[in-house]
């Protein structure tokens, strides 16, 4: 989705010693952003791609209703760390690692400093 995007975009990972590499999305052609430099490849490719360039780490940005399958589908391509921003709890195996961010609670922290 947007967030998908907008993570694609973003330099800072750059300065932490991070590579974004590619982006996989079950429509990859609706995804053509002129300027998004990365590749956007199928997720038929994810688990070659995985394999041939040793990812260890993912970002998931689908629906909560795509996000076990999708999470499923990077552990069996050999994923073992994943930052996770889909609003459901994942189910892994026990040597993986899953960071959840949910956005809609870092806004209402966020809105209890803010209000008068």
């Amino acid at each position: 989705g947007n967030l998908g995007m907008a993570l694609l975009s973003y330099r800072g990972f750059e300065k932490e010693g991070f590579e974004i590499i590619a982006a996989f999305d079950a429509e990859p052609d609706r995804r053509r952003d002129k300027k998004i430099e990365h590749p956007i490849l199928g997720m038929e490719q994810l688990p070659d791609f995985v394999g041939k360039k040793n990812v260890k780490m993912a970002i998931l940005t689908v629906p909560a209703d795509a996000a076990q399958t999708v999470v499923n589908q990077l552990v069996q391509a050999g994923i073992t760390g994943i930052l996770n921003f889909s609003p459901i709890v994942l189910t892994v195996p026990e040597e993986v690692m899953v960071n959840s961010v949910n956005v809609a609670i870092e806004l209402e922290n966020l809105s209890y400093f803010i209000q008068d």
